[in-house]
């Protein structure tokens, strides 16, 4: 009998992780989907378990051990998990800016660290994580959003660096704009201002698609050649 790989999805009610987590299910993995949004519990069916939680929560890990607990082998994450709150600098509450560095970029360092000796007894193993161009390129307006980003992509490359020995192989796509309820309450703050519309125009593509996106995460967890790296897939977004 061919070994059950299982991958953990977090953010797995959201726009990429709803359709990531068909797309894995459908390669063949068992899957665990962690979300706070209780809608994640309507994504539960064979081969697929649901945790309702927030990523911050002090249970989360045990209800991830309960949960992993017989699995075959632990074979990878993807951290699909984001929030997006606009502001300046001078426009950023540090209650915003401590929540956006908690959820994209403490979050992900948390379930890493406390997943790296599952991954490590299951080599060759997967730290995937959706960062963004706009961790690549600055932003107008997105000062928290963009520096978290920025900072996921480093974190990564330092899981790579640190623990590729150990058959843990960590890497980063970093997607362009997608068509989500993120973007668009984001978006609709930004439709008046000129400097927005600027960056975001003259694209031959303004969105990506998240089909896309799901693919390359799992070309990704199938590879054995590449870690560290940054793939970015913005549609020319961040070249010109």
């Amino acid at each position: 009998m061919q070994e059950k790989k299982t991958v953990v999805v977090t953010g797995a009610s959201g726009g990429i992780g709803r359709v990531l987590l068909d797309r894995l299910w459908r390669d063949g993995y068992e899957c665990v989907a962690v979300d706070k949004d209780g809608r994640v519990l309507a994504l539960e069916k064979e081969g697929v378990e649901a945790i309702c939680a927030d990523l911050t929560s002090d249970d989360i890990f045990e209800r991830l051990k309960a949960v992993l607990e017989g699995k075959q082998r632990i074979y990878g994450i993807v951290f699909a998990s984001g929030i997006m709150l606009p502001g300046k600098v001078t426009e950023t509450e540090e209650d915003d800016w401590e929540a956006t560095l908690e959820i994209n970029l403490t979050a992900v360092f948390r379930f890493t660290k406390w997943l790296l000796p599952y991954l490590m007894q299951n080599k060759p193993s997967h730290v995937i994580a959706v960062a963004s161009h706009l961790g690549v390129v600055a932003s107008y307006d997105l000062t928290a959003y963009s520096v978290s980003k920025a900072a996921l992509i480093e974190f990564v490359k330092c899981v790579a660096l640190d623990y590729g020995d150990a058959g843990v192989m960590a890497n980063c796509v970093s997607p362009g704009f997608l068509k989500t309820k993120m973007l668009d309450r984001a978006m609709s703050r930004f439709a008046g201002n000129k400097k927005w519309m600027f960056a975001t125009g003259g694209m031959p593509k303004q969105h990506i698609d998240v089909e896309d996106v799901a693919n390359l995460i799992s070309f990704l967890l199938t590879q054995n050649s590449m870690n560290g790296e940054n793939v970015v897939m913005d549609a020319g977004y961040s070249v010109r």
